[in-house]
């Protein structure tokens, strides 16, 4: 008699407090404002109180604080859709007054892009540090005269260059400082005191316009223990060595912005060295995961409007296998000769003020490279007051050679 009022009890509840039908996507990746559909039953008309929580990192699910404060973007009796916080791979938790809804089926997380803020996403940015497009690493000494180590590293940064976009170029000559991210100075370097087997270190700073603050990557750098006994070839590292591009491949994806995940098989697992990376780590390329998720964050550090502090955005990778370019797309159009224009910044009217031309074509381009305006110069000043407030060249084509000039539109 027990065990049936027990069962009626049970079942009672599970119909009173709703259920898990199903979710989709199946995979996803974590802080990049993808969504995640629930549907079920008894979620309740509006959300108020209950939440969806997703299992973490540290071995618990996200508490009740930390999941209110996700960003839902509908909440139904029978569906609930949100922006996907980071996570680890895991079963789907709805709270429902205090009741615990688990889905039947694993979300898997594939990889996360970190933030500062889930609601609204707020990031870290990278930016143009080295007024080369972006940030210059530079390799110690150690690495530097080992050609193993210096082929590794420089195939390491082709790869993300060329799969991601991100504008990171290689010094082209060695370094002998140590670690400080108060000198502002990207390092590779080994690092005697390390006992994990890699570390990216970053140091963010922040700048205030108005009611936005913005942050930014300002400094980084990377440590490669030295008690490693390391292999710098690709493929499969021989037994009793470390490989040292696919630990690269692993930091080098945190200083991008990734987390972890525990997904077998991604770079971003947190074993790099032992089982069960020994498994996948004689893969010599980033997942498609990973790729999406890097290129994704690339794109906003290239497409933001903030303009304050002397902070500008990522620019073009020219030519990605080439890791010790300076040059991007926009770059390669310019000659030796400038002119200047203003006032800079300008709102309304772009006067040109170093050039005799009074009949020569203009043009105006964005920091992607695309034409947004053309015309002819008659020495009279350009109207940009249609233009959106960012930062442009302008081109100026004479009978011999362009000229160039920069210039902010408010």
């Amino acid at each position: 008699m027990q065990k049936k009022l027990l069962f009626i009890l049970t079942f009672s509840i599970a119909h009173l407090y709703g259920q898990i039908n199903s979710f989709t996507p199946r995979k996803i990746n974590g802080g990049m404002a993808q969504h995640v559909v629930i549907s079920g039953s008894g979620f309740g008309a509006t959300q108020s109180t209950n939440y969806v929580s997703f299992f973490q990192e540290s071995g618990l699910y996200a508490d009740a604080t930390a999941a209110r404060a996700y960003k839902y973007i509908s909440w139904s009796d029978t569906k609930i859709e949100m922006e996907m916080p980071i996570a680890f791979s895991g079963k789907i938790k709805v709270n429902i007054a205090g009741n615990d809804l688990i889905s039947n089926d694993t979300l898997h997380v594939m990889a996360n892009l970190g933030y500062r803020s889930a609601n609204p996403l707020v990031y870290d940015y990278l930016v143009n540090t080295n007024q080369k497009g972006g940030y210059t690493w530079y390799m110690h000494r150690t690495y530097w005269e080992n050609p193993l180590a210096k082929k590794a590293i420089e195939e390491v940064f082709a790869e993300f260059r060329c799969k991601t976009g991100v504008n990171y170029i290689l010094a082209p000559q060695l370094t002998d400082v140590g670690f400080s991210l108060g000198d502002t100075f990207h390092i590779i370097a080994p690092d005697p005191a390390l006992g994990a087997v890699g570390y990216n270190e970053r140091l963010w700073t922040s700048c205030i316009l108005g009611s936005e603050t913005f942050y930014s990557v300002r400094s980084q750098d990377l440590h490669m223990s030295d008690k490693q006994d390391w292999y710098f070839g690709s493929g499969k590292a021989p037994s009793g060595k470390t490989k040292f591009k696919y630990v690269l491949f692993h930091e080098l994806g945190h200083s991008l912005g990734l987390g972890h995940v525990n997904e077998l098989g991604q770079s971003m697992f947190p074993s790099v060295s032992l089982l069960p990376s020994d498994l996948w780590s004689q893969r010599d390329s980033i997942t498609k995961e990973e790729q999406q998720t890097i290129s994704y964050f690339i794109t906003l550090s290239k497409n933001f409007s903030f303009r304050a502090c002397g902070i500008s955005p990522l620019l073009t990778v020219a030519d990605c296998k080439n890791v010790y370019s300076t040059k991007t797309k926009l770059e390669k159009l310019k000659q030796a000769s400038q002119i200047s224009c203003y006032p800079n910044p300008v709102q309304e009217q772009l006067t040109i003020v170093n050039t005799t031309s009074s009949d020569a074509h203009f043009s105006i381009y964005n920091l992607q490279g695309q034409l947004l305006l053309q015309g002819t110069y008659t020495g009279t000043p350009i109207s940009v007051a249609d233009l959106p407030s960012g930062l442009y060249t302008l081109v100026l084509f004479e009978t011999h050679q362009p000229l160039h000039a920069r210039f902010v539109k408010e």
